[in-house]
């Protein structure tokens, strides 16, 4: 029995053994030795809290003046026994090893500052088991370390564990309240499918810092557990305030957290009884069209709900060309990439099981120029045998001996097809598209078997995908998508890339092989369970190679310059893919009904796309756009001279536009819709609109239209080519269905004209 299980549960837990100063020379020790190796990570929290278990369990203390003696010596060698005896926790034995020689770098790297202080020097001999060592710390070790480095996690279905700050509660508060306290939050999101509140760890590391302010006493009265969290609440929003945190979804996030302190902390047992709801703060009166709005380099205004950056004010012709062209430019660059990355990755997947049926997995590896006699397809059947030890620095030699190319495990990876970390993010993205109703959340967790090993999230026979929707209400949270044949392939492609990593966990007895999206890391191993990707300033600076790689990616799929190409990237997001694609499909379908549809909703709202296009963009749709198909059509025939026709040759799109403009939709003169002038009294949208029909009209926009139709890469065709396009079918609808000869003539007339390539050169956008 060791006494960490889980180094992740005890990450935050406070020093107390080892001196605060001492902790933090240590970490500023890391830092350093980070940048002087040019390292972008170097870990070191995990190490120093072993290390503070150590030294709790055994009773020492580790003082600035500690570190002046060779006590400092004694204690990282008893450390280094302990850990290899695997007395404090079980890990790898090489492991083990970087585990203990990482902290004497880091206290030799201090010596920088503090040159007085004892020199230590790793001794690997020093890494051996001894029974004493171990029976001491076994005998030392009581109830109460056995409890507290445990440490405090709560499991919810299709969740990630997460890890509670309660051990900075353990000395104000005492062991009896902490242990209530993670009892009812356990049972309390035990079988609860909503994400637990971050906000819970927020308000743990607010209680210890001002503990003196707030005995168990004071919170065991409902006067003072409201204050407290009034207190409280304040603190919380005055850091969103001036992080820039957006304030609806704040206050939804913090009505959801109060919600749970309620049921949990509300009651004798913990805090007090409440005899009536914690004060929330008011709720948040900005309109949706008013959320995530910043300002960029240039000082424009811009919403950020999509994967295209929309200014909140725009002229008539931007509009055009955001709502007909940039949505769909980029909705198109993201499945263009997504598609070629998938199919990248199914190739190299596949060449490794077509090479694995070819080879024997190797058996014997130790022993001189032994890599010699293997063959990659060896190494291949190696990598798909769950039970091989063959190291994996082993099989690059032989990998590399075999192709002369340069091999890491990383690079091994690549080559071979493993679904690395982020490598099924395109196949995330590509589901969305085809199903915008699929939410971030409902891929994060997706359980492909239950617990009892059936197959419960995907059937195969009716092409169902089975999953939840956090967000909704129990009742309506289970979700089943109707799969067509792109997203029947897309999962049966992801089923195949993770079947060794679901193989290898269901070997290792670890629950994470029942989910759909399973990675193996930056390399090789150790399987696990997907993270969200997400790219940012962060990612960029935390990986030096990750900027160009997706830069190779994307080119391709954008003439964006670098610049701006960095910056669309670092929008793609599911949450911005599933809007935009919601969007695009209300663009093509002219119907907000349709768009709801696909995004899920259980209720439509007529005001549904006001959550995600500005005012401004809004009122052209309602104003210019939307009126042909929402309004009665009233055609009306000019005259015109047979020399008019030559105005159907143009040189650009902005003279066809020019040309079109002057024939579009012209409201009911007033004195003939409102005689009687109430529209002076009261305001009312007509509902009808006239067009001014003549046959070079016609013979344009319907050349314009099959042009558009025939177009071999639709992403490029500009906004004002679609938005005429748009229109031509309803066109055609009102006159063939109506009576008048004119128009009819007009239109039999034009048809004869449509000639698709006179608009070619017109309808792309300029790179």
């Amino acid at each position: 029995m060791t006494i960490i299980k889980n180094t992740s549960a005890i990450r935050q837990h406070p020093l107390t053994a080892i001196d605060g100063e001492v902790g933090d020379l240590i970490l500023q020790s890391a830092e350093s030795l980070r940048q002087s190796l040019n390292l972008k990570s170097f870990v070191i929290r995990p190490q120093l809290m072993a290390l503070e278990a150590y030294c709790d369990v055994m009773g020492h203390r580790v003082t600035m003046d500690t570190l002046r003696c060779p006590e400092i010596q004694e204690i990282l060698e008893g450390f280094t026994t302990a850990m290899a005896g695997q007395a404090l926790i079980v890990l790898p034995d090489t492991e083990s090893i970087k585990f203990c020689r990482t902290l004497y770098k880091v206290l030799n790297e201090a010596r920088a500052t503090y040159p007085d202080h004892h020199p230590l020097e790793w001794d690997f001999r020093n890494f051996k088991p001894d029974p004493a060592v171990c029976t001491a710390i076994r005998a030392r070790t009581s109830k109460f370390h056995e409890w507290y480095w445990k440490g405090w996690d709560i499991q919810q279905p299709r969740q990630a564990a997460v890890y509670l700050r309660l051990a900075q509660l353990v000395v104000p508060y005492g062991r009896t309240f902490v242990q209530d306290v993670y009892n009812e939050l356990q049972q309390y999101f035990r079988n609860r499918t909503g994400r637990f509140r971050s906000e819970w760890n927020v308000m743990f590391d607010y209680l210890a810092r001002h503990h003196r302010s707030w005995p168990l006493s004071r919170l065991k009265t409902e006067a003072g557990l409201k204050h407290f969290m009034q207190e409280f609440s304040i603190s919380y929003f005055n850091y969103a305030k001036e992080a820039e945190l957006d304030a609806q979804s704040q206050i939804k996030n913090w009505n959801r957290f109060l919600n749970s302190v309620e049921q949990c902390l509300c009651k004798p047992t913990i805090w007090a009884s409440i005899s009536s709801p914690i004060r929330r703060p008011p709720p948040d009166t900005k309109h949706g069209s008013e959320t995530k709005v910043v300002e960029d380099e240039e000082g424009t205004l811009v919403q950020e709900k999509l994967l295209t950056n929309i200014p909140l004010h725009v002229t008539d012709a931007e509009a055009i060309e955001i709502l007909f062209f940039h949505i769909k430019r980029d909705v198109a660059t993201v499945r263009s990439w997504a598609m070629a990355q998938a199919a990248d990755l199914k190739s190299r997947y596949m060449l490794r099981v077509e090479q694995a049926k070819k080879g024997t997995p190797i058996k014997e590896y130790e022993g001189k120029g032994l890599y010699n006699t293997y063959t990659v397809a060896d190494v291949c059947a190696t990598l798909e045998d769950v039970n091989s030890n063959v190291p994996t620095a082993f099989l690059c030699k032989v990998y590399q001996n075999v192709t002369s190319s340069k091999c890491s495990a990383t690079e091994l990876a690549n080559a071979l097809g493993f679904a690395v970390a982020g490598s099924l993010f395109p196949f995330q993205c590509l589901l969305v598209l085809e199903h915008p109703e699929i939410t971030s959340e409902f891929l994060k967790s997706f359980e492909l078997y239950d617990q009892d090993g059936q197959l419960v999230g995907f059937d195969e026979e009716k092409r169902l995908l089975t999953g939840y929707k956090d967000r909704k209400q129990p009742e309506v949270r289970e979700q089943v998508i109707e799969l067509n044949d792109q997203s029947f392939a897309i999962v049966k492609d992801i089923i195949a890339i993770t079947s060794l990593g679901r193989r290898t966990l269901k070997a290792e007895k670890n629950d994470d092989w029942r989910y759909l999206f399973i990675t193996s890391g930056k390399a090789i191993k150790p399987f696990q369970l997907a993270k969200p990707t997400l790219w940012n300033d962060n990612s960029f600076i935390n990986n030096r190679t990750l900027r160009e790689r997706l830069l190779r990616e994307f080119r391709p799929h954008s003439e964006l310059p670098d610049d701006e190409l960095v910056e669309f990237i670092k929008r793609v997001r599911l949450t911005k893919i599933r809007p935009s694609r919601a969007v695009e499909i209300f663009i093509q379908s002219k119907s907000s009904e349709k768009m709801s549809d696909a995004l899920g909703h259980e209720h439509y709202y007529p005001d549904l796309l006001s959550h995600y296009l500005p005012d401004a963009i809004l009122a052209f749709i309602k104003a210019r756009w939307i009126r042909i198909f929402q309004k009665a059509l009233v055609c009306v025939a000019m005259e015109e001279s047979p020399h008019l026709l030559r105005a159907t040759k143009f040189t650009s799109i902005d003279e066809l536009d020019a040309f079109l403009e002057n024939h579009r939709i012209k409201e009911i003169p007033s004195e003939a819709s409102d005689p009687e002038r109430k529209a002076q009294r009261e305001e009312v949208d007509s509902s009808e609109a006239v067009l001014s029909i003549g046959v070079p009209f016609l013979a344009s926009l319907l050349s314009l239209e099959a042009a558009v139709l025939a177009s071999p890469d639709r992403a490029r065709v500009c906004g004002k080519a679609e938005y005429w396009a748009s229109f031509a079918e309803k066109i055609k609808t009102e006159i063939t269905t109506g009576t008048k000869r004119a128009l009819k003539k007009h239109l039999a007339t034009a048809l004869e004209m449509v000639d698709a390539k006179k608009m070619e050169a017109l309808i792309y956008a300029q790179a």
